[in-house]
Parts: C-alpha cells; sequence; structure tokens
C-alpha cells in the first residue's frame, strides 16, 4: 500500500468531524486514522490533541491496521475476550472494550486508513451504527481527495508563476489527459480531462507520474505503458513528455492498443 502524506493544517475540520461521531455514536473515543510508515496518524481525533508527536501510535498488532491491511470493516463487541485482540495494546493498556472500524478509501480504491469507533465497555454494534460509520468514512475519503488535489493544484500554480513555458505547453494540450511531475515522480497536478477521458481511479492516477519519470529516466520522450490496480483491468495507455521547466516533468496521455508493463 502507497504511503499517505497530509498536510496538518486541515486536522480541525477533521477533529470537528470525528466529535460528531463520537456524540452521534455515544462512545468513549473516534479516531479518524492514516497509515504512516509504521504509525497511525490520527487525522481526527475526538481527544483534543494539540502536538503532532500526540497524533501518532504505533501501528503493530493494533485493530485500526488489520482494519487497512485487509479493506474490510470489523465489529468487535468484547476486545479483552476476543482470541485475536485481548493481549493487544488496545485491550492491556488502552483498556478498550468493544470497537467498530470501517476502512478510509480514496475512490473506492486501496484503503489509506480508517474510521474507528471505541467503547470503553463491552457493547454490541446495531447495523444502523455500523451503516452510519460507513457513510461518514466515505464523506471523509472524499474530504481528503479534494484536499489533496487542492494542494496539488497549487503546487502546479506556484510553478505556473515561475515559468511561461509550462503556460505554453498547457495552453497547446488544452482539452487533452496532463499531468506534471517533479523529478522524484511525485504529482503535481492532474487535470480533469485525465480521469474523465481515460476512466482511471486515483490511485491508478498517482501511479502515472512514476511510470512517466522511468521513461524520462531512459531518456525516453515517449513511450506506451501498461497502468493497473488490484481488482482492476489493466489500462494501455501512450504517453508524450515535456520538460518546460527544470524538475518539473509535463506528460500527455491518451489510450494505446500497444502496451508494456513498466509497473
Amino acid at each position: 500500500m502507497a504511503e499517505f502524506a497530509f498536510d496538518f493544517s486541515h486536522t480541525d475540520e477533521f477533529d470537528k468531524l470525528a466529535r460528531a461521531v463520537k456524540a452521534k455514536l455515544s462512545c468513549r473515543t473516534v479516531m479518524i486514522s492514516v497509515k504512516q510508515d509504521d504509525a497511525l496518524l490520527a487525522l481526527g481525533h475526538s481527544t483534543r490533541l494539540i502536538q503532532l508527536e500526540d497524533r501518532l501510535f504505533p501501528a503493530q498488532d493494533t485493530i485500526c491496521t488489520y482494519v487497512i491491511q485487509t479493506g474490510a470493516p470489523l465489529r468487535v463487541v468484547d476486545v479483552p475476550s476476543h482470541s485475536c485482540w485481548r493481549h493487544a495494546p488496545v485491550s492491556t493498556t488502552l483498556g478498550i472494550g468493544a470497537y467498530l472500524g470501517v476502512p478510509v478509501r480514496l475512490n473506492e480504491g486501496e484503503p489509506i486508513g480508517t474510521l474507528c469507533a471505541l467503547s470503553d465497555a463491552p457493547r454490541i454494534w446495531n447495523d444502523e451504527e455500523f451503516a452510519y460509520l460507513e457513510t461518514i468514512a466515505d464523506l471523509i475519503g472524499s474530504k481528503i481527495e479534494r484536499l489533496m488535489l487542492r494542494y496539488e493544484q497549487q503546487a502546479l500554480s506556484d510553478a505556473l508563476a515561475e515559468n511561461d513555458a509550462i503556460l505554453t505547453t498547457l495552453a497547446e494540450t488544452s482539452g487533452k489527459a496532463i499531468t506534471v511531475h517533479n523529478d522524484a515522480g511525485e504529482l503535481v497536478f492532474a487535470n480533469a480531462a485525465l480521469r474523465a477521458e481515460l476512466d482511471l481511479t486515483y490511485q491508478e492516477l498517482l501511479t502515472l507520474p512514476h511510470v512517466a519519470q522511468r521513461l524520462a529516466d531512459d531518456g525516453s520522450r515517449s513511450g506506451a505503458v501498461s497502468v493497473s490496480a488490484p481488482g482492476r483491468p489493466s489500462h494501455a495507455l501512450h504517453v508524450q513528455l515535456y520538460a518546460p521547466k527544470e524538475g518539473l516533468t509535463l506528460a500527455e496521455w491518451s489510450r494505446s492498443d500497444a502496451s508494456i508493463t513498466l509497473i
């Protein structure tokens, strides 16, 4: 699973959402977490957390990590008596009695985190509570995706202000499927035509800069590639690369009948 990066200036709105879910479910704690290396990052928490380090929790042997890895929701009525979780830190250290968690996804893709509710005592989570949590998790995924795209578009705007060549190239490729990425293969910008024309999920979109940069590293300016994601058929694409600014590469994407697999 690809690691998830986020701007901490947006945690307030996720904290408010976590507190609203806590009030709705009348539980001890609600957390919106995303996977970060060997830790879980509390993007939203119903308890007031000021410092960045307070938002990081060890990911190993946690129920939330299990939900992220399996991509499946989980209801645990009695954590201290559960065969898998009674010796886990959530039970022995944190004193969690019951757990309800659902995956958080970007555009119905691979899980990047969880939305979970914790109770002090054993508790039977009903279907209405479960469905409510799933609905809020979908909302959270949409919020995260919008914020990520907004950040990427701002990064491109900053780059555009520095280099008229990118503006010229974008004008020349108007209406075509475009990405802009840096030398590390990180996405800076993706236009609306990319997903509309090529029918890519957000997770597939994120792989495109890595494919394009691999071509660039090999000295190629164009090529046929294959992009795939778990549970979906491969997409055969053609890419044309432009380098209007040092450190940035603009890639024009289109469908292709012939492909080679680069990822």
